[in-house]
């Protein structure tokens, strides 16, 4: 029984055929998956099939790539539909400064905020980060205390230095298919050091579908792929990464 803790069901991808790609999962053995939204229409579209589709918990939040567009009333509505109880988490939220660094104080405050907004409603949150390692890190240390477990490094891509520092602050690690790829021994090497009571996985669908299944959309069913690396990386069977995986989800999401 596998957690897909992090897919973006309401993109155009999965527009057309969204139920058969929920029984592929369900078939792979992937009983859950969180559904993410970026901004206030992906994300309440994401709560409507949340509510929809038992087996789909939704995520809320602001991603940092939509500064400067963001506005006030965006964060309220990200409120109101946060208290919705098929809501599990904030987010994705986080720092990107990949694309240029205009907008980071903006970016810096807007997930400031959502890092208060969750530890208001005591919800974790889904983090994103991409070339703002510094400056991430200091509002991540600055909210850690008392707050466990509190969030997760979604698609994890860091350094074993970078991994060690999350989990000291109560985060969990999360691995996508990046985990598979040919090019990413040294983020096997992460995953051989990170224990597996902090790890979770995620498909990030439609995107980074795993070896064998590089260059098709991404979906939950292949979630398994990635566990086969992880249990090959632990010298665990694949129902134990299955089981701790599923169970630390369930302890951060609160299910």
């Amino acid at each position: 029984m596998f957690t897909d803790t992090h897919a973006h069901l309401v993109f155009d991808d999965f527009a057309a055929d969204l139920p058969d790609v929920l029984r592929r999962a369900a078939a792979a053995g992937v009983t859950r998956i969180v559904s993410i939204g970026c901004d206030v229409e992906t994300s309440r579209a994401t709560l409507a099939i949340a509510h929809r589709f038992e087996n789909v918990l939704a995520s809320v939040g602001l991603h940092p790539g939509y500064v400067p567009d963001v506005t006030l009333c965006d964060l309220k509505e990200i409120r109101a539909l946060a208290a919705d109880p098929n809501v599990v988490a904030i987010g994705e939220t986080g720092l990107d400064y990949y694309r240029g660094r205009e907008h980071q104080q903006a970016q810096k405050d807007l997930f400031w905020a959502q890092l208060e907004l969750a530890k208001e409603l005591r919800k974790p949150v889904v983090i994103h980060h991409r070339s703002a390692e510094g400056d991430l890190m200091e509002i991540l240390r600055a909210h850690a205390p008392g707050f466990r477990p509190w969030g997760v490094m979604h698609c994890f891509g860091g350094d074993g230095r970078l991994a060690a520092e999350c989990v000291e602050l109560g985060l969990l690690i999360s691995f996508s298919g990046i985990l598979t790829f040919k090019n990413a021994e040294p983020l096997r090497d992460v995953a051989r050091q990170v224990a597996l009571e902090h790890v979770m996985l995620e498909t990030d669908a439609p995107y980074l579908a795993p070896v064998p299944h590089r260059g098709k959309r991404n979906e939950p069913a292949y979630l398994p792929a990635t566990a086969a690396v992880l249990a090959e990386l632990k010298g665990v069977p694949v129902a134990e990464v299955a089981r701790q995986t599923s169970a630390n989800a369930a302890r951060l999401f609160g299910w």
